[in-house]
């Protein structure tokens, strides 16, 4: 592991980032995805592996979370940046990788949805996992518009007043909690929408717990799991109880 913290660390081009991420993937030696087969061969030429059981061509990045990406660079250094205690908002993100702001703020979503995912093994056992009401962070919060217009923006529907049958009991350390997120949205994004606020609640309790975090541990969630596509961010809203 620490072999490939040296190297993350060292990475520049895309090409180093796909060797990285092959090495990060197959740890152990290569294994087929369709027939599980140990055997393989390097095409070169197009930067793929050929399973010599099924012929099946696979790169590093096929059939995970970044299947089809070619900036390999822009993403992965996206990703470490959520290790650092300050977030940014997508038009500073838009700047720095020299991408559109719609390209980088469906990225940065797609980021957050898989450390949601992933959140449980990065934050600290003994921390406590709030779930915290929606109406307590309505100062930061506003209602969704048109489909990816702004930061946080996309039709959906849902209420802003909780369920009959849901009762929270409110405490100091959850208003605590709730007074420091707000304070993240306000002041890195200028407020939210209510229908994305959960994705950035993970980002936030990542944020928080990250002091500790492995850089190649967070990369390596990104080559598990499947592909994310775009209708999954169209798709997505927040319950009225956000994980905090």
């Amino acid at each position: 592991m620490d072999d490939l913290n040296t190297i993350l660390k060292s990475a520049e081009s895309n090409e180093d980032f796909r060797d990285l991420l092959e090495k990060l993937r197959w740890a152990e030696g290569f294994k087929c995805p369709r027939c599980e087969g140990s055997r393989c061969t390097r095409i070169k030429s197009r930067g793929l592996l050929q399973c010599c059981s099924c012929r099946k061509q696979v790169s590093p990045t096929s059939g995970t979370f970044l299947h089809g990406v070619r900036n390999l660079r822009a993403w992965v250094k996206a990703i470490l940046s959520f290790r650092q205690e300050e977030g940014q908002s997508a038009v500073a993100y838009a700047l720095l990788l020299d991408r559109s702001y719609a390209t980088t703020w469906f990225m940065l979503h797609k980021i957050r949805m898989v450390l949601g995912a992933n959140l449980i093994n990065f934050i600290n056992q003994s921390e406590k996992v709030w779930e915290v009401p929606c109406s307590l962070l309505k100062s930061a919060l506003f209602k969704a518009s048109s489909e990816g217009e702004g930061e946080g923006e996309g039709e959906g529907e849902g209420e802003d007043t909780p369920p009959r049958q849901v009762k929270t009991l409110l405490n100091r350390e959850m208003m605590r909690k709730a007074c420091y997120f707000i304070a993240y949205l306000l002041g890195v994004f200028n407020g939210v929408s209510r229908k994305y606020s959960q994705l950035y609640a993970f980002e936030y309790c990542l944020r928080e717990a990250s002091i500790d975090l492995e850089p190649i541990d967070l990369v390596a969630c990104f080559v598990r799991g499947s592909p994310s596509f775009r209708r999954s961010i169209f798709q997505f809203f927040s319950p009225y109880l956000l994980v905090l």
